[in-house]
């Protein structure tokens, strides 16, 4: 057998200079890793190109719940205008998704400090604009339901309850 013994490497011969740093691995080099962290950062803040991708992936993230608002609307439209806790938990949920959208929109559309030029106010009015949306169809929904208190009578019990413009009578 061959013995081992005679294979070793002193580092501290190969590069003396290096000797107060850390090992680096083979081929790497302090100065062209710098070059490349200073010419990234001055590119990204001349690429006038990049803030209109910016920009159009804010409004992409704007009108994204379309599609969610759509299914949403055609779910409770499904469900029907009677009075049952499927529909009615269905309503609620149409009405209460937008509102913590809303509210939550201010994570949703942050500045970036790096691109203060980003227009950040009109995706974020667009995005509470489409939730609105879902907002008017679920008072509409409510509404239709009957549970929205329109009528005075709702609201003052000794006024007069409007009369039904038309009845519903089971079939034989």
């Amino acid at each position: 057998m061959v013995a081992l013994k005679d294979w070793k490497m002193n580092f501290d011969t190969i590069m003396p200079e290096k000797q107060a740093r850390s090992l680096d691995p083979p081929a790497y080099d302090d100065r062209i890793a710098k070059e490349l962290v200073s010419s990234s950062s001055s590119t990204r803040k001349k690429d006038s190109g990049m803030l209109a991708r910016k920009q159009q992936a804010l409004y992409s993230r704007a009108t994204g719940p379309i599609k969610n608002i759509a299914v949403m609307c055609f779910m409770a439209w499904m469900t029907g205008n009677s009075i049952q806790i499927f529909s009615i938990i269905m309503t609620f949920s149409l009405l209460a998704q937008p509102f913590s959208a809303i509210l939550s929109s201010g994570q949703m559309f942050q500045k970036e400090p790096e691109w203060p030029q980003l227009d950040v106010l009109l995706p974020r009015l667009l995005f509470c604009l489409v939730q609105g949306a879902q907002i008017v169809f679920g008072l509409y929904k409510l509404n239709n339901m009957g549970l929205l208190p329109v009528y005075p009578s709702d609201w003052i019990s000794s006024m007069k309850v409007p009369e039904t413009l038309e009845h519903s009578y089971p079939s034989l």
